[in-house]
């Protein structure tokens, strides 16, 4: 089942349009929530992100009211046999169909679909991307369905024989990973590129941004280069699926996992189990 126009309907009754421009040219957005139970976590903070990105699209034909979602969501696991663990919710939108030289149209489309989540991994393998991320680019930030080269630095590191890509931007700063945001560890500090790199303005992220200033852990929000991320003492990457996930090897560089690592996620997993918006 799938949530589509205020109501279920079974996944093979969606209809789209093959002049969506969500389809045809990626004009739209996504979210991908985590829920636990039945539950979505930290819907508000995803609702919030997807509201500035439709502002910047220069439409609010949507109504993103989160009580109206989360009752829309918890009906959706509900009726897809998922209030038991975790499951994974992707709320999309399209702008729908219109013309190339105007974004509002006033066709906005929203549906919700929602699946099980399979073994989560604790630590990954990585490597550096063999292209760099353009931190000047209009939609820099922004989670939209523009999604074919994240998907293509994935389907590379699979080739390369690792779970996930390293992107440097156009400045040779650190930006991000293909499908979350970077942390790194040093002498105690956890550190994580600003958003003026042009990397994702990760809900994960800004929730551990959070937990590390509520529980006394020092952090730094900062422009970081290459050089940083070889000398640091740990790495992780964070998502709102996978909450933090350990990078144990970088090229041919290893990393045992650090303690400030495992406090984090523990923090993460508590208050993500408890609900906390």
């Amino acid at each position: 089942m799938i949530w589509c126009d205020g109501k279920l309907i079974k996944e093979e009754e969606f209809r789209i349009s093959p002049l969506d421009r969500g389809l045809c040219h990626g004009l739209g957005l996504f979210e991908t929530i985590l829920a636990v139970n039945g539950k979505p976590c930290q819907l508000r903070r995803h609702l919030a992100r997807l509201s500035i990105g439709l502002e910047r699209f220069g439409t609010s034909c949507l109504d993103l009211d989160p009580s109206n979602l989360e009752k829309a969501v918890s009906t959706l696991l509900a009726g897809n046999g998922l209030i038991d663990g975790m499951a994974r919710v992707r709320l999309a939108v399209s702008l729908g169909e219109g013309p190339l030289d105007r974004l509002d149209s006033g066709q906005c489309r929203m549906w919700i679909t929602a699946a099980t989540v399979g073994e989560l991994k604790t630590e990954l393998k990585a490597k550096f991307a063999p292209w760099r991320k353009n931190k000047e680019s209009g939609l820099r930030g922004m989670k939209t369905a523009s999604y074919a080269e994240h998907l293509l630095a994935l389907d590379w590191a699979r080739g390369e024989g690792v779970d996930e890509v390293i992107f440097f931007n156009t400045s040779d700063e650190l930006c991000e990973a293909a499908m979350a945001n970077v942390f790194l560890i040093k002498d105690g500090i956890l550190r994580t590129p600003g958003l003026d790199s042009g990397c994702l303005a990760g809900v994960t992220r800004e929730f551990i941004l959070e937990l590390a200033k509520e529980n006394g852990i020092p952090c730094e929000v900062d422009r970081l280069m290459k050089k940083d991320l070889i000398g640091a003492d740990g790495i992780f990457l964070s998502s709102s699926i996978r909450g933090p996930v350990f990078v144990n090897r970088l090229n041919e560089q290893e990393y045992e996992i650090h303690p400030l690592f495992h406090a984090l996620r523990g923090l993460w997993m508590g208050e993500i189990l408890k609900g906390r918006e």
